[in-house]
C-alpha cells in the first residue's frame, strides 16, 4: 500500500498509470466531471475495454444538472473510443473509490477522499491509499459490497429516459439550476433494486432458476466443505451457458451425496477466465441467499430428488 495526494503528484497520474495492466475500472464517485472525453479516450489507448461507473441519481437533487452532462458524455465517449460500459446507481453512496481489474480480478484500487472532478483529481488537497499486491483481497470486498447495495445496470432506455427527463424539464424551468427542483428520475430505475438492496427476494417475471451442480464424478463435493456466505464465483464448463444471465436464481447441489447446498442470486454478467488452466473457464458471481443453510447442509437429508415435485429441473 501507499499514499497519494495531490501535492507531490496527483490522483489522476495514480489512476492512469493504476490502469496499465488493467481492462476494466470500476469508478465510484457520488460527484463526477461533466465531461469525460479526455479520460476515457486516455485509457482506452492503454486498453481499457469496459468502465463500471457507479454514482448517486437523486430525485430532486440540484446535482442533476451537472449529471445530465455527466451521463451523455460518459456514454458517448465510451462509445467513440470503443469502450463497453455499464452504470449502476447507489443513493446513499458517500464513497470514492477506483479499482483496477484483469480479467474480472481486482488488481490494485484507490480508496481516497477525492471525487471524480477536476478538482477533486488535482486541484483540492486529497489524500488516498492505493492498494496493490496482497491486499487486493480487501478491493475484491469492496466490489462485492458495491454489487451487493448498488442497482443493476442501467439499460441504454432508462439512460436515455434519465437525460430527456432532466434535459425537458431544465428547458421549462432554466432558473432553477441553483434551485432544489422537483424532479422525480428514480422512477426509471426503481425496479433495478433487487433482493440486495430491499433484503428480500425478488420474484418478478424475468426471474429464472437453474439447478447447478457442485463438483464433478471425480471430484466429488465432499460433506466437510462448506459454500461462501456471502459472494462466490460459481464455475461453467468450456460449453459457454449463454442461459443463465445476471440476476437469475441457482439451486445448487453437491454432485456426489446430491444434498441441496443453497440457492444463489447471479450478481454479475458471465465472464471468461482460463487463467489457471481450469476444465471450468467460465463464470458468474453470485450472491448465497441462504448463507446459514449452506454451513450445515450436509446435517440435512434436502436432496435433489425433493425438487422434482416442485420445479421444472433445468441443468447448467
Amino acid at each position: 500500500m501507499k499514499l497519494i495526494d495531490n501535492i507531490s503528484t496527483n490522483h489522476n497520474i495514480c489512476i492512469q498509470s493504476m490502469l496499465t495492466s488493467a481492462d476494466h475500472l470500476v469508478l465510484v464517485s457520488p460527484l463526477l466531471t461533466e465531461s469525460f472525453d479526455e479520460f476515457i479516450h486516455g485509457i482506452s489507448i492503454i486498453d481499457v475495454s469496459k468502465i463500471t461507473l457507479i454514482i448517486t441519481l437523486k430525485d430532486n437533487s440540484p446535482d442533476l444538472f451537472k449529471k445530465v452532462n455527466t451521463l451523455h458524455s460518459f456514454c458517448i465517449s465510451c462509445m467513440q473510443n470503443s469502450v463497453d460500459f455499464e452504470i449502476r446507481v447507489d443513493n446513499a453512496l458517500h464513497g470514492k473509490l477506483y479499482i483496477a481489474l484483469k480479467k474480472n480480478q481486482p488488481i490494485a484500487g484507490i480508496i481516497t477522499s477525492a471525487n471524480f472532478t477536476v478538482r477533486g483529481l488535482s486541484m483540492n488537497h486529497e489524500w488516498g491509499i492505493e492498494i496493490t499486491d496482497t491486499h487486493t483481497h480487501m478491493m475484491d470486498k469492496a466490489l462485492n459490497d458495491l454489487y451487493t447495495v448498488s442497482s443493476k445496470p442501467l439499460s441504454k432506455l432508462e439512460l436515455d429516459s434519465i437525460i430527456r427527463d432532466i434535459d425537458d424539464y431544465m428547458k421549462v424551468n432554466p432558473q432553477e439550476k441553483e434551485n432544489k427542483p422537483k424532479l422525480n428520475i428514480t422512477k426509471h430505475f426503481k425496479d433495478k433494486f433487487t433482493a440486495h438492496s430491499k433484503g428480500s427476494l425478488d420474484l418478478s417475471s424475468d426471474v429464472r432458476y437453474f439447478i447447478k451442480p457442485i463438483g464433478w464424478t471425480d471430484k466429488l463435493f465432499e460433506e466437510n466443505r462448506i459454500l461462501d456466505a456471502g459472494i462466490m464465483e460459481m464455475h461453467f464448463s468450456k460449453r459457454k451457458p449463454s442461459t443463465v444471465r445476471n440476476g437469475d436464481i441457482l439451486v445448487c447441489y453437491g454432485v456426489g451425496s446430491t444434498k441441496l447446498l443453497g440457492y444463489f442470486w447471479v450478481v454479475s454478467d458471465l465472464y471468461y477466465d482460463d487463467s489457471d488452466s481450469t476444465r471450468w473457464p467460465w463464470r458468474v458471481k453470485a450472491e448465497n441467499l441462504s448463507p446459514i443453510y449452506s454451513q450445515i447442509w450436509a446435517s440435512k437429508d434436502y436432496t435433489l430428488s425433493m425438487l422434482g415435485s416442485y420445479t421444472e429441473k433445468v441443468r447448467v
